[in-house]
């Protein structure tokens, strides 16, 4: 059955998975385009909260491809006027980027991982702070800029 199901079903999931992220791009890639590093720094505008909820269900549906049929949450999420920055540990897995990719929170992670093809489209569209290794002053920098994006009164999504 395994066998069977190797060759039959994970070609089919495998196939609908990358269709449903290499759909997820062009909306990623038009919504972050003619945006410069100071439209960087600013709260969404109301079109990209638009594609924003679009790309949400192309990531779900990318999610469920990959067998997550249903992710159980214990507990509610805590709202951004509750808890500007939600803590997530002990990022032992790539199981991490599904709250991400359901969320489009802001996240902390390094500058390199804007450069990854395809992924990196998503990554710099969903605008996390980045965390350069060899800036020295970049670690200063990103508290200063988690702490910004904290006190933004709801303009930014919490920090993650």
């Amino acid at each position: 059955q395994i066998a069977f199901m190797t060759l039959t079903l994970f070609p089919v999931r495998l196939f609908f998975a990358a269709f449903m992220m290499l759909l997820a791009w062009p909306f990623a890639f038009i919504a972050s385009m003619g945006s410069d590093e100071q439209e960087l720094e600013k709260p969404l505008s109301w079109w990209r909260k638009i594609v924003d909820i679009l790309l949400k269900a192309i990531m779900r549906m990318m999610w469920l491809a990959g067998g997550f049929h249903w992710i159980n949450v214990k507990g509610r999420r805590a709202l951004p006027a509750e808890a500007a920055i939600l803590t997530v540990a002990p990022h032992s897995s790539y199981f991490d980027a599904i709250p991400v990719t359901m969320t489009f929170a802001s996240i902390v992670m390094k500058a390199e991982s804007k450069d990854i093809p395809v992924w990196g489209t998503l990554i710099k569209y969903i605008r996390p702070v980045f965390v350069s290794r060899s800036d020295q002053d970049s670690r200063r920098k990103t508290v200063e800029e988690i702490k910004r994006r904290a006190q933004s009164d709801g303009k930014w999504p919490q920090v993650l």
